[in-house]
């Protein structure tokens, strides 16, 4: 069941041979066509190279059925190298190019694409919306021409192969029929009527009809045979790959060894791994019947993994069941259920009848091999009843099904554990017995006293050490199962709080549902953490750094929750400027923990007091609340896991006790102290001394420099900073009040960004204002002015509007980001934020800006709309354009001239202009004068010598000269170029 990429191939060239108005284009286009089709199965990058001469040239020409039709190709040589997610993305832009142009044959013909690339994800609605589109518009002329009728064929070709992977036999054979049909109406192209014959065989070899299938390969076979030697080539040895599926069918595994070996030594040469792993997964099965045992389970777990790279969600179960059977064989039960749990795992996606048929009974047969006929029984009977009816759909059933098993697993694990502690019961209630034994028996009997105990005691730490491993193994297996729901949960919840016209109840329902879905997703992060601290896997990842300077940084995030509770938050950071080895993260989490339970604990118009200091290589951290306070029972079972003082406080009881297992992770330790309805004070220690680490990892990192703000005054140390390096670096400004975060994010940023800083809002505008950065980060409350009136007054000036903003806050809460976002913000980070993803979410902005930038290079003229990032810029464009109509032409209009016409200084037209266009003042001008030429070259027969002075140039040899570093060519030979056409 191929993918026939070579019949829309050849649908390209005859399109492109058939357009008039660009005859001699349309021919350079055809031929790089060609070649792509000679070369795209087995030498794809040597057709990525004449595909993008076919994009570059539409592109240059303004053709934009050339350009939907090299997008199209595009999207094939993606398919073709498995990278699935551009294949779609460039098969999409394609169809929406086409349909905008009403070019209604290419968007049929890439909404076909779209359905093939869609079904092999196991996507199958949206890949049978994608066919029904494409069928849709091929009505009236479009059906009566070759190109379309193919494309009518093809298109129920691939709604056949749909229904088929859907089990849908019926439904698949009546398309593939219709194929048929519409051959012997009007004889179809060779590689179309193949691929429905080709299909058909798959459909009768499925169902047992060997003579039938037979007969479809070969008739596919005939066909193949009459395409070009290279797409032959490549047909064939797919074709050879049903042929040893029928031989393996007919038992015939000698003659089915030979086709399938041939066919996989032929594509993993090309590197075609859709097909690779669909032949290596029967090649596999035919190893096994011939007795390779090792060989056949190598090609399986390969062919399993290359289906699993490439999101074939259908074959990766498939092989997963195949797999499962395999281990059954070699009676690794063990492994056998873990491929079964697999397969449907994989078929909850998919809800394929087949899968599960086949899925029930393998489990069937595993439950029976290990002797637990209860269970096999039921699984039997679930397939027997899927083979009786495969049309029923029992989804409701397998859920409870689900449940049950669910619930049964819960239930055994439950009784281990009370089996297990009524053990240790009984052990101490025995070695009770025998010490009062020992205490009144002679001393002859001391020495047998001595030894019960110890190997009682033995006993007993072994059963203990088996609760405490069944209790990690049951919270990791919980918190790894959780991943999966959530993420089903999220996904819908995000996608529907994105849609515009949902109501407010109901954004109040899902936002609520958010909430509480990041809440669990952070508890599973945590259980996760623990397991790996008690299985020994968590390593400490040391960087060296200023640790008391980060705790200021964070700690500087809970101020907001402070004050809405109006809770006397008080700090006391000692030795900022100290630098030692520590690991980042396990900091964090111990601080944010400890302070997040502070705030929690504390009344309003409480205290907190955080006092932090490095003494003798050890980092000593004290957190003091005044609130309720602790008893002196749970003083000693605070740290213990799921532990929770009151029962109406929300958490999991997790966090204290992750600090705690972190602490002491780090060469630590942490003690707890508290006076009842009054205060309670955490104190911890944590070692800096690298050396009496252990389980250490050293990680990369760029040290905080130190802060001069506590000796000097804090505008003096910010002139400091260089205004501009150049254009090596963009140029970052950060408007941030408190100066540890403010170090923090200089620390984060220096290495990739020209970094300024100012500490208040009035000082941000005036610095963007004087420097025009490239991209502006903020936070939201300040003194003298906030985040939000420095975004909306650079948003509404014409010299900064073109600048992202990205707003930090500790004010959590939709409301609060919709302000930011209303004033035109473009983005908004809750703190404590995380800095990989404001580093990347910085990245990006800049890298939108640099998109826009590269529009313009690829206009004639200046288009406002297409490069402007607000309709401030728009107006700002509009007036340039205006300026350049009345003195581009001007020899002696100059930079200077240029700015006060604009009434910006030079630096800020150099920097508005570099934003929007990549371009300095005087770059922009010359590139406008080059343009407005080749416009003139093209459009006119003025005399080549005459054309530099008409558009503004003084000099006709300086003109020459930047038109060829511009174009590659003269103005001469660009002129008979055109004439030529």
């Amino acid at each position: 069941m191929r993918c026939n990429l070579f019949l829309f191939l050849f649908f390209i060239v005859h399109n492109l041979f058939s357009q008039g108005n660009f005859k001699q284009d349309s021919i350079r286009l055809a031929t790089n066509t060609t070649m792509v089709i000679q070369f795209i199965n087995q030498q794809p990058d040597s057709a990525l190279y004449y595909i993008k001469n076919s994009l570059k040239l539409a592109k240059s020409i303004t053709y934009e059925i050339g350009q939907v039709d090299a997008e199209y190709l595009l999207a094939q040589y993606y398919r073709r190298v498995q990278k699935t997610d551009s294949a779609i993305i460039y098969l999409k832009q394609s169809a929406l190019r086409a349909q905008n142009s009403e070019y209604t044959l290419g968007a049929s013909i890439a909404n076909n694409g779209l359905c093939r690339m869609l079904y092999l994800l196991g996507r199958y609605e949206e890949a049978e919306a994608a066919c029904n589109i494409a069928l849709t518009a091929l009505k009236g002329e479009i059906i009566s021409g070759e190109l379309g009728y193919m494309t009518k064929a093809d298109t129920h070709t691939a709604l056949g192969t749909i229904y088929s992977r859907k089990n849908n036999i019926e439904k698949a054979q009546h398309n593939f029929l219709i194929v048929d049909s519409m051959h012997q109406i009007k004889a179809l192209r060779p590689d179309v009527i193949a691929a429905a014959y080709q299909n058909l065989g798959g459909i009768h070899l499925d169902l047992e009809d060997l003579i039938l299938a037979e007969n479809y390969f070969n008739k596919a076979n005939d066909e193949f045979k009459k395409l070009p030697p290279r797409a032959a080539e490549y047909y064939l040895s797919s074709n050879n790959v049903e042929l040893g599926k029928l031989a393996f069918k007919k038992e015939d595994f000698e003659k089915a060894d030979s086709l399938l070996s041939d066919c996989y030594t032929f594509f993993k040469k090309i590197g075609d791994e859709q097909t690779l792993s669909e032949l290596t997964t029967i090649l596999a099965l035919v190893k096994n019947k011939r007795g390779d045992f090792e060989k056949a389970d190598d090609l399986l777990n390969e062919a399993y993994s290359l289906h699993e790279k490439n999101d074939f969600l259908l074959e990766a179960a498939e092989d997963a069941i195949e797999l499962t059977k395999f281990s059954i064989r070699k009676k690794d039960f063990k492994s056998g259920m873990t491929w079964a749990n697999k397969a449907g795992e994989l078929n909850l996606a998919l809800n394929n009848s087949i899968i599960k048929r086949d899925h029930a009974l393998v489990l069937a047969d595993l439950y029976s091999q290990q002797q637990q006929y209860k269970e096999a029984f039921k699984y039997q009977a679930i397939g027997q009843n899927i083979i009786d009816s495969l049309n029923q759909v029992q989804s409701a059933e397998a859920i409870r099904e689900i449940d049950e098993k669910y619930q049964s697993d819960q239930r055994n694990r439950e009784i281990k554990l009370l089996k297990a502690e009524s053990e240790i019961t009984k052990e101490q209630t025995r070695n009770q017995r025998n010490l009062l034994l020992g205490g009144i028996g002679v001393s002859s009997l001391a020495l047998i006293f001595l030894f019960t105990l110890y190997r009682n005691r033995q006993k007993t730490n072994t059963k203990l050490r088996e609760i405490d491993a069944l209790k990690t193994s049951f919270f990791t297996n919980i918190s790894h199962e959780f991943r999966t729901p959530l993420t089903l949960i999220s996904a819908p919840i995000q996608s529907s709080l994105e849609e515009p016209d949902l109501s407010n109840e109901k954004r109040k329902h899902f936002e609520i549902a958010q909430k509480n879905t990041k809440r669990l997703s952070a508890l599973v992060d945590q259980l996760l953490e623990l397991s790996k601290i008690n299985s020994g896997n968590r390593k400490l990842l040391l960087e060296r750094n200023m640790p008391t300077q980060l705790i200021a940084a964070w700690s500087e995030s809970f101020l907001y929750l402070a004050q809405q509770k109006k809770i006397d938050f008080q700090t006391e950071i000692l030795n900022k400027e100290i630098e030692a080895w520590f690991d980042r993260e396990a900091l964090e989490n111990i601080i944010v923990n400890l302070l997040g339970n502070a705030i929690k604990y504390t009344p309003e118009a409480g205290k907190i007091n955080l006092h932090v200091s490095v003494q003798n290589d050890d980092l000593k951290i004290k957190i003091k609340n005044t609130g309720q306070g602790l008893s002196s029972s749970e003083l000693k079972t605070i740290f213990n896991r799921f532990y929770q003082t009151d029962g109406q406080n929300e958490g999991a009881g997790i966090g204290l006790s992750l600090v705690k297992e972190l602490t002491e992770l780090h060469g630590g330790k942490i003690n707890v102290a508290s006076e009842l309805n009054n205060w309670a004070l955490f104190k911890v220690s944590l070692c800096l001394d690298k050396t009496k680490l252990k389980n250490v990892e050293i990680r990369k990192t760029v040290a905080f420099q130190p802060t001069l703000a506590t000796h000097v005054p804090e505008r003096e140390v910010l002139q400091e900073e260089p205004s501009i390096q150049g254009d090596e670096l963009p140029i970052l400004l950060i408007v941030e009040d408190n100066a540890d975060v403010r170090t923090l994010l200089k620390d984060t940023f220096k290495k990739d960004y020209d970094v300024i800083l100012t500490v208040n809002g009035e000082e941000g505008i005036l610095e963007a204002l004087d420097k025009i950065p490239d991209i502006i980060i903020s936070d939201l409350m300040m003194p003298v002015k906030d985040g939000i009136a420095l975004t909306k007054t650079l948003k509404n000036d014409e010299r900064t509007s073109h600048i992202p903003i990205i707003l930090l806050t500790a004010k959590a809460g939709d409301e609060n980001e919709l302000t930011g976002l209303e004033v035109g913000a473009d983005d908004y980070i809750i703190k404590p934020f995380n800095q990989k993803v404001l580093k990347s979410k910085t990245a990006s902005l800049v890298a939108l800006r640099k998109k826009l930038q590269s529009r313009y290079s690829q206009e004639v003229i200046l288009k406002p709309k297409d490069i402007a990032i607000t309709s401030i810029d728009e107006k700002f464009l509009e007036r340039v354009q205006k300026i350049l109509d009345e003195k581009l032409v001007e020899s002696n209009f100059t930079t200077e001239e240029f700015s006060k016409s604009i009434h910006m200084s030079r630096m800020q037209l150099h920097r508005k202009l570099k934003a929007l266009t990549g371009l300095s003042a005087s770059e922009f001008i010359r590139s406008q004068r080059l343009k407005l030429a080749v416009k003139i070259l093209r459009t006119s027969d003025i005399n080549i010598s005459e054309v530099g002075y008409a558009v503004g140039f003084s000099d006709h040899a300086y003109f020459s000269k930047c038109f060829k570093e511009a174009y590659n060519t003269t103005p001469s030979d660009f002129a008979d170029a055109k004439k030529s056409m």
